[in-house]
């Protein structure tokens, strides 16, 4: 049985949420970070100069003394249309891996990459799946007032969050917290238990299932429409999932007079929620009885409670 000192990954990742798990893998002595494949400089702000993303700036900080193939940023990965692409994956196989793992990369990659790992293409998954594939699992489980959430890892093939799981790590959702903590609480416990799955996985002792396709849900992507409340017939209820959901990007808000209105701040009374859930947000210029604090922050204008806002606004 193949069973080496080390196992060599190659990561793929774009994102802030898998800094924590490329610096756990690169402190781990079980595994060997031989490449690095991430997304290519972008422009950004107003004079939309090139920014390179979270993860290339983590890896050079992580690996100072590599030289500048070690991070790879391929523009086109097709392999029909790119000669680059043709380059990239013979160097890639050249690389002999035995795991490609793969975190919010955020292309699809085609079938031949995901087959020069010994062991496969892992991926990381926010879900448990089969419920919640696709683009915003972290959101839908608020959404649908779940009342746990979960990390997935998976053996990737070319379907989409289709493949076989390998292990999966539940957390509970308390009442107050929204998509930021959970997704603090993911970077703190999901990289240690990516590692152990990874060995655990080399040295066959557990071993992927098949999805039940039938229990499968989707997710999609997330618009700016999504944010839209109405917080005088929506249910507080609704509006809580709603914020816990989008706290980061887009925030929930709505129109009065015309003028945009964002919620930056919602805490509510877990008991009083119960009996108060069905209700509004505001009624007229009473807020409902389970609110315990509340920001909101007009269009240009800076946040403020609820005092000031009725005192400006509601009048």
């Amino acid at each position: 049985m193949y069973d080496p000192a080390f196992y060599r990954v190659i990561f793929c990742c774009s994102a802030n949420i898998g800094i924590p798990f490329l610096q756990e893998l690169k402190s781990d002595n079980r595994f060997e970070i031989c490449w690095i494949i991430t997304q290519a400089d972008k422009p950004a702000w107003r004079w939309l100069q090139l920014k390179e993303n979270p993860i290339k700036t983590c890896a050079k900080e992580l690996f100072p003394n590599e030289d500048g193939s070690f991070i790879q940023t391929p523009l086109k990965i097709n392999p029909d249309k790119s000669i680059e692409w043709q380059n990239f994956y013979e160097r890639l196989k050249w690389k002999e891996p035995d795991f490609l793992v793969v975190i919010s990369y955020g292309k699809i990659l085609p079938q031949s990459i995901l087959d020069v790992a010994k062991f496969g293409s892992i991926n990381v998954h926010w879900s448990l799946l089969p419920k919640y594939r696709w683009a915003s699992p972290l959101q839908s489980i608020f959404l649908n007032k779940e009342k746990e959430s979960w990390i997935t890892i998976m053996h990737m093939d070319a379907g989409m969050d289709t493949w076989d799981i390998i292990d999966q790590l539940k957390f509970p959702l308390q009442f107050n917290r929204t998509v930021n903590e959970l997704i603090e609480a993911l970077e703190k416990a999901g990289p240690k238990f990516l590692c152990n799955t990874l060995r655990n996985y080399g040295k066959w002792e557990i071993h992927p299932e098949k999805q039940n396709e039938n229990e499968a849900t989707l997710c999609q992507k997330i618009e700016k429409s999504d944010w839209e409340i109405n917080p005088f017939e929506d249910s507080l209820d609704d509006i809580y999932a709603k914020y816990r959901a989008y706290a980061i990007w887009p925030k929930i808000r709505f129109k009065l007079n015309d003028k945009s209105v964002i919620i930056e701040n919602l805490e509510l009374d877990g008991t009083l929620f119960e009996t108060n859930k069905p209700s509004t947000l505001i009624q007229w210029k009473n807020l409902n009885k389970a609110i315990k604090n509340i920001a909101i922050k007009p269009e240009w204008k800076k946040a403020m409670d609820w005092k000031s806002f009725c005192n400006g606004y509601l009048r």
